[in-house]
This record gives structure tokens, C-alpha cells and sequence, in this order.
């Protein structure tokens, strides 16, 4: 059996964050421990919570994207950082990576490579690491 993968969801769409909380919460192993719908609000759950991913969409709780990565990887420098958001062009997707992201990817993904991503993203910023010396 996995490792449980812990996560934040945040999202300022209602029925997004939702969708994707019950979408994580029926997978094996991932449990949603937050969710949040502004920046502060997330940053605040996120340094409490020390998740093992992030799943956020910058544009959608109007924050500039890597400048709020950049903070999210300050109050949690352990968290990995999975960008989910509807569009993103190649610039963007280098400054977020620059900034921390562990992945960006677009809300169309289907929920099995959602959930690798968040594993793969969890097993390089150590989150395993993390789970065995509790």
C-alpha cells in the first residue's frame, strides 16, 4: 500500500475546489486536509497544515503565480507545489517552475494522471522522507 500523500486545494471557484477535493478524497492514499478559496487564507493553512502537496490555481484566486508559489515554498519549503490552472502559456510555466512548482498542468487533466502527478511531486520534495521519520 501507498503513502498517504496529504493536500491542500485551493481554488477560488467553488465547484472547482470541490470537484477536485471529492475527485482526491475517493483515491486511495491521498487525503484532502485543506481547503482554501484566497491567497492569505491558503498561506495561513499551508504553514499550519505543512502539507505534503499544494495543488493551486494562482489565476483563479488572483494571485500573480510565482510570486505566490515562491510563498507558499517560504511558509512550507517542504510542501511540494502542483500549479493546476485552465490555461498557461510557455513563459508562464517557466517563471512558476523558477519559482518552485514541482508541475503545472491544466484543469483538463483526468484525475489518474492528476493523481501521479501529486504522488511524483510528493517523492521529490521528500514528502516520504517526512512521513517515515514520524
Amino acid at each position: 500500500m501507498e503513502a498517504s500523500v496529504s493536500v491542500i486545494v485551493v481554488d477560488a471557484n467553488d465547484g472547482t475546489r470541490r470537484g477536485l477535493c471529492r475527485r482526491l478524497g475517493r483515491e486511495p492514499g491521498v487525503a484532502v486536509i485543506g481547503e482554501a478559496t484566497e491567497a492569505a487564507e491558503a498561506l495561513g493553512m499551508v504553514a499550519d497544515g505543512q502539507p505534503d502537496v499544494v495543488v493551486l490555481d494562482p489565476r483563479a484566486i488572483g494571485g500573480a503565480g510565482a510570486e505566490l508559489v515562491e510563498r507558499m515554498r517560504a511558509v512550507a519549503p517542504d510542501a511540494g507545489i502542483v500549479v493546476l490552472t485552465a490555461y498557461v502559456t510557455d513563459e508562464e510555466r517557466s517563471e512558476l517552475t523558477h519559482a518552485g512548482a514541482g508541475a503545472v498542468v491544466v484543469k483538463e487533466i483526468d484525475s489518474e494522471s492528476l493523481v501521479r502527478t501529486i504522488r511524483t511531486v510528493a517523492a521529490r520534495s521528500g514528502a516520504g522522507d517526512r512521513r517515515s521519520a514520524t
